[in-house]
């Protein structure tokens, strides 16, 4: 199988995009993480919004989702575990019905929680590194943010595939980051895309003339792909936004600058660089 091909052509470095194989794998634990972590984030329940798996494995020849039963709690019910357990099945069968997405399900012992995680882990590493070294990919697409498969994006460094890491930059190990060749941002933004939410783009404000605003204190200042992006605020206003990588004759306004950088992120699927003394 080819891998596609590097080289220069019409001036410029070009990869063949017609030979490029993207498998994804998920791990099941940072979605579900992610998803709780997106309620928080926005202060909303989200318990009865289900994501459209067909989102996530969109684009790529194969996906993969790792993910185990629970293993039950100290004192936990056998009602309230039988539930549980009802409702990962459940989140299973979604995750097989979509189109060229399946799961691959790791063991369940005991009550400790980090054991079951580990073997869900060290099957998802076997599966890439069996993917890469076989020819069956020409992309892998690894959505995690667990520092636990940094040997494996070491030795990916020795195969001729493309390692894209789908993680959520401002609480992934920028180790980790720094061992991909593109880092593919999952954020609360992207999450509630997946859930196709009312409410997807009710945080920020997109496409705001320049004239409507005057942002005169430069508050973070950051990059895209080398090109500047910048956020201000005035006195008593809301954050501006403007990425020049973007549309840099627009702003982006909201009341939480935060909101912007991720808003931002999601919908470009690109990594926002910011300054170190910025806290996120």
């Amino acid at each position: 199988m080819s891998f596609g091909r590097l080289g220069a052509r019409g001036g410029g470095p070009s990869r063949n995009i017609a030979a490029v194989t993207k498998y994804a794998f998920i791990d099941g634990g940072f979605v579900d993480a992610m998803v709780r972590r997106t309620s928080e984030y926005f202060a909303t329940d989200l318990s009865l919004n289900k994501i459209d798996y067909r989102a996530i494995a969109g684009g790529h020849q194969r996906t993969f989702y790792y993910d185990a039963l629970p293993a039950k709690k100290d004192k936990e019910s056998d009602e309230d575990y039988e539930l549980r357990v009802r409702k990962k099945r459940e989140q299973f069968e979604l995750v097989n019905r979509t189109p060229f997405m399946h799961v691959r399900e790791g063991l369940t012992r005991g009550q400790n929680k980090t054991l079951r995680q580990k073997g869900v882990d060290i099957l998802l590493a076997i599966d890439v590194f069996k993917h890469a070294t076989s020819g069956h990919m020409s992309e892998a697409h690894i959505m995690t943010k667990d520092l636990d498969f940094f040997p494996l994006f070491e030795a990916l460094r020795d195969t001729p595939v493309a390692v894209h890491l789908h993680c959520y930059p401002a609480e992934t190990s920028n180790e980790l980051m720094a061992l991909a060749d593109v880092v593919v941002p999952v954020n609360p933004f992207k999450v509630l895309q997946w859930m196709h939410h009312q409410s997807r783009d009710s945080y920020v404000e997109w496409n705001i003339s320049i004239g409507d605003v005057n942002p005169q204190k430069l508050f973070i200042v950051g990059n895209c792909e080398g090109l500047d992006f910048y956020i201000y605020q005035d006195d008593g206003m809301p954050f501006f936004g403007r990425a020049m990588a973007y549309n840099p004759s627009s702003l982006m306004r909201s009341n939480h600058w935060e909101h912007i950088v991720d808003d931002f992120e999601a919908r470009v699927g690109k990594r926002v660089y910011l300054d170190q003394s910025a806290k996120r």
